[in-house]
């Protein structure tokens, strides 16, 4: 009797106990299927701003200047930092036989001439032959046929002669014209307004346009510098139109400068995934230099943004993505990041206008799960 009594109050208490796990676990479902999330729909944002990004400072124009011929610097007139005039003569070259291919080319085409002129004049002669006789020639029996076959021939010879003569004389002075093209480069000229920057020759020293590791001469413009700014990718998209920009040099501390936008590349570089961005920046006093680093405020636009809370968005080991919400499940939307301003982020992903997105969703929710939204 002690022991059914025993084994009695066992069996309560271990169905209390199962009883009790059954509600507290059914309590904890109901929990969470009561959870409530806050939620917002996408909509377009319009973003104005500016950005922070590294830049350098790079010559308007820029000429490494090797010969284009063989011999020996005869003078060298500019050195390193001297300014120049387009068209002004900063290198001569000295080649004697550059000189005597000048000089037999032409004597070439004086020898042409001549011949030319000689099959001219022979053909003119004849001319006037065959129209006499041809003439003659209408009155029968004046001419006989022979003869006048005789001069027809000559005539077509002559005019061979002449042809042939006029084409070798314009094959000479097509090679003179190449001679003295060739001449031309042992003069050498600058071929913009600009500073020497380089000098690499002397006078006496052996050029040849097969054999030069170092140009001769390196030459810039720099009254106008080019401002190159690297864009990352993630801010390619942005409308960057002329407004102006700020810089402030590595060199110069304290000190800011204006420039306007003056141009885009259009396309991404593939080695740094940037597209360059270019502000023309007068420089006529030359305080700035070529080569200088800058740091770069750019001013910017964009229209029609998809732009969340910092909050919506939720970045783990393996994934950064927002949970769209779908006839009251949860969908998890893997999404890239653009730009972040004022609390709030640009994305990029399987979104639209409209969407419903959580506000602050957990980490471990999953593409499936049912959700209730705060109505």
């Amino acid at each position: 009797m002690n022991m059914d009594k025993y084994t009695l109050l066992l069996s309560s208490l271990f169905l209390g106990a199962l009883l009790s796990c059954n509600s507290s676990k059914n309590s904890e479902e109901s929990g969470q299927q009561e959870k409530v999330y806050e939620s917002l729909v996408i909509q377009a944002s319009d973003l104005q701003g500016s950005i922070s990004l590294p830049g350098e400072l790079k010559s308007f124009e820029s000429v490494a200047i090797f010969p284009k011929i063989t011999g020996y610097v005869q003078s060298v007139k500019v050195d390193r930092g001297s300014k120049v005039k387009k068209g002004e003569v900063i290198v001569q070259i000295e080649a004697p036989e550059i000189m005597a291919e000048l000089a037999a080319a032409k004597a070439k085409v004086l020898q042409a001439e001549g011949f030319a002129q000689s099959a001219e004049s022979k053909l003119s002669t004849v001319k006037d032959q065959f129209n006499r006789i041809q003439k003659t020639s209408q009155t029968p029996g004046t001419v006989s046929a022979s003869d006048l076959l005789r001069i027809e021939n000559q005539l077509k010879e002559e005019e061979s002669n002449a042809a042939s003569a006029n084409s070798a004389l314009e094959a000479a002075r097509y090679q003179l014209q190449a001679a003295q093209q060739m001449a031309n480069y042992l003069t050498i000229r600058a071929p913009f307004d600009g500073i020497v920057t380089e000098r690499n020759v002397h006078t006496g020293t052996f050029v040849s346009h097969q054999s030069s590791e170092k140009p001769m001469l390196r030459m810039e413009m720099n009254e106008v510098l080019r401002l190159e700014i690297p864009v990352p990718e993630s801010y390619s998209g942005l409308d960057f139109g002329n407004d102006s920009l700020s810089f402030t040099l590595n060199s110069q501390s304290g000190k800011s400068y204006k420039a306007m936008v003056s141009r885009q590349s259009g396309s991404l570089q593939n080695a740094s995934r940037t597209e360059i961005l270019e502000a023309d920046v007068p420089n006529k006093d030359g305080n700035l230099k070529a080569g200088s680093f800058a740091q770069v405020k750019v001013n910017y636009k964009k229209e029609g943004s998809l732009m969340i809370p910092n909050a919506a968005l939720v970045t783990s080991m393996e994934d950064r993505f927002v949970v769209k919400v779908v006839n009251g499940e949860a969908q998890r939307i893997s999404v890239r990041k653009g730009i972040s301003q004022n609390g709030q982020t640009e994305i990029f992903g399987d979104l639209q206008l409209g969407d419903i997105i959580l506000k602050n969703p957990s980490e471990t929710i999953q593409t499936g799960d049912k959700v209730r939204l705060d109505p």
